[in-house]
């Protein structure tokens, strides 16, 4: 499979205003969602976990609730048909704070039909696991 992986993070995509005036706790995760878009601020457009026959590019969606430059999130994303790994993505912030963070994975002539996963990690250690398909 041909594969190209985006991370779709910017500034933007944090509502630091919320901790202005409040100490912020440990970083979260607040959700991880499977979809096949995302807004502008990185929220889930489309949210599903089984994706139609020629899907090229499939989104992760992950809220995070204060985050800092300290933090890293990685996706592993696999083809559960033949245990392959697809890709790995490293994120690290610019700033702290909250709100959306876009994973994206490519496969130019569409994902074959089967079972998948993304596996998301927070600061190294496994945070969730997280299913879908293409059918």
């Amino acid at each position: 499979m041909k594969i190209k992986t985006i991370i779709f993070a910017t500034v933007a995509a944090f509502v630091i205003a919320s901790l202005i005036g409040c100490a912020p706790g440990p970083v979260e995760i607040e959700s991880i969602t499977t979809c096949k878009n995302v807004d502008s601020d990185y929220k889930p457009v489309d949210p599903t976990t089984a994706f139609p026959s020629g899907t090229s590019i499939i989104y992760a969606s992950i809220k995070v609730k204060n985050i800092t430059t300290e933090d890293k999130l990685t996706v592993k994303w696999n083809y559960l048909e033949t245990g392959e790994e697809i890709n790995t993505t490293d994120f690290i912030t610019d700033e702290d704070g909250s709100g959306y963070i876009g994973f994206s994975i490519i496969v130019d002539e569409g994902f074959p039909s089967g079972r998948y996963n993304a596996i998301v990690f927070l600061n190294n250690e496994l945070f969730e696991t997280v299913e879908f398909s293409v059918e």
